[in-house]
């Protein structure tokens, strides 16, 4: 059968983000609504109505994918035809016919891009994702151009929030208390240090900022948005725990082998089936595997002439989208909380939480009161 009609409930879901296209969706009676899902939260784009046509972007490029996700918002009916049934009758139009059809398919792709765009810098959640490049850009600009190298410490630049102020507000057009919420999350990391000063009411004041690693603050906003903005969901900048566990325990147990000349590492597959087990407390499965390839993140099995196996991965890609994640997981934990708590456990490396004094970063213990480093008084 070439097309048939679906009768959907309300909450139904007709295909996601990212999906690639496969039919031609036609709203025939109630609506559906069009959205992005960002970490379980629903922006809506649009709503589609009787006539409403989806998925034609497929009509004249070959692998397209959905750009928004798709659910029954009504009761509805939905008419499905194969992609590759109303390419055949495209074809077979006058030359007229196909480029109007060509011309009305990319003026639509343009348009639903366009409304994405604004609907996500409407998103008002406390670090919208269209907001996470720009607030890491603007550490990274700044501080390279207006910072102070830091003598008793290569690679530390200190900047003061002033500087901050003027570029985030006026230049950028970003909210100033965002990228202080982006400053307390790397000094919870431990990736910066937060100067303040009593003003005249007595009251603590943030008067400058050091950043320990701007390479990394670099890389990640050009990592997040590239990933971003690329057409449908872009499955990399989203934390899964099982993702992170399999990639933190590979990247764990490369520690020592070197590398070939593209990145990538070696290791003969039953000893590392053995030290996951043993290490890691896991055994490794296709699943774990799949995890990581859904992810965009590829371990090559292969085998040898003499019946050996081995496992190879980009050790340095790994490397760097752990380093990503942790940054990742912490913004996720802000923008459920509304703020970043520093008195909370930051995320490691590993996807699992330590506890850390907020004040000079030291490990301390669920019953202590006071950190044993520095004295500072801990959260009840």
């Amino acid at each position: 059968m070439e097309h048939q009609v679906k009768d959907l409930k309300r909450g139904d879901v007709l295909f996601k983000e990212g999906d690639k296209i496969t039919h031609i969706h036609v709203v025939q009676s109630g609506k559906v609504s069009l959205y992005l899902d960002r970490s379980g939260k629903k922006i809506e784009i649009m709503e589609g109505k009787t006539s409403h046509v989806m998925g034609e972007a497929a009509l004249f490029t070959n692998g397209a994918k959905h750009l928004l996700c798709a659910e029954a918002a009504t009761p509805c009916q939905v008419l499905e035809v194969p992609i590759e049934t109303i390419k055949a009758q495209i074809d077979s139009a006058a030359p007229g016919l196909k480029l109007l059809a060509k011309s009305l398919a990319e003026a639509t792709k343009q348009n639903c891009q366009t409304i994405r765009s604004l609907k996500m810098d409407q998103e008002n959640s406390p670090c919208p994702q269209v907001s996470i490049p720009t607030l890491f850009c603007i550490l990274t600009l700044v501080a390279k151009n207006s910072g102070h190298p830091v003598k008793e410490t290569a690679g530390h630049v200190k900047v003061d929030w002033t500087t901050f102020k003027i570029y985030t507000t006026r230049m950028f057009r970003e909210s100033l208390s965002r990228l202080q919420h982006v400053a307390e999350l790397l000094k919870k990391l431990g990736k910066a240090e937060l100067h303040f000063e009593k003003n005249e009411h007595g009251i603590d004041e943030l008067v400058a900022v050091t950043l320990f690693d701007l390479q990394l603050l670099e890389d990640f906003a050009e990592f997040y948005q590239y990933n971003l903005y690329k057409p449908g969901r872009s499955e990399i900048i989203y934390v899964d725990t099982l993702a992170l566990k399999v990639a933190h325990a590979l990247v764990s147990l490369a520690q020592d082998t070197e590398v070939d000349f593209r990145g990538a590492v070696r290791m003969e597959y039953e000893k590392l089936l053995k030290d996951i087990k043993e290490k890691h407390k896991f055994e490794l499965k296709p699943l774990h595997l799949d995890a990581l390839e859904k992810k965009g993140l590829f371990v090559k099995r292969q085998s040898t002439d003499k019946g050996e196996v081995f496992l190879s991965f980009d050790k340095i890609e790994f490397q760097n989208i752990l380093r990503f994640w942790q940054i990742i997981s912490e913004i996720d934990k802000w923008n459920i909380k509304g703020f970043v708590d520093m008195n909370e456990r930051p995320v490691d490396e590993t996807g699992e939480s330590k506890a850390l004094c907020p004040a000079c970063r030291g490990e301390i213990a669920e019953n202590h009161k006071f950190c044993p480093g520095c004295g500072h008084k801990l959260a009840a």
